[in-house]
């Protein structure tokens, strides 16, 4: 099956300023970003928040967001870094 109609996991999350509203739709950009970038060979993408169609109706606009393709218990995981001034989300997460 191809990565793009694969199930995202996430497997941990760490926040620093983010509230749950806030973190649930910074997860799905995280989703959505890694399903992109999994079907590719990219090993680390980096994107504004500002991008995503659904970002400013969420309110998670002007955030950068690195992803990085990582081995996590031996299959492709993904890391994510969610950063905005005094903000930031990490996230682990892999697609089955």
């Amino acid at each position: 099956m191809s990565n793009k109609f694969k199930t995202a996991i996430i497997d941990d999350v760490t926040s620093r300023n983010i509230d749950a509203s806030m973190q649930d739709a910074l997860l799905d950009l995280f989703e959505s970003a890694m399903k992109s970038v999994a079907t590719t060979l990219v090993r680390e993408a980096k994107f504004d928040t500002s991008d995503f169609a659904t970002a400013k109706a969420r309110g998670c606009e002007g955030f950068t967001l690195l992803v990085s393709r990582a081995r996590v218990e031996s299959r492709d995981g993904w890391i994510g870094a969610f950063q905005r001034d005094h903000q930031s989300l990490d996230v682990i997460g892999h697609l089955e």
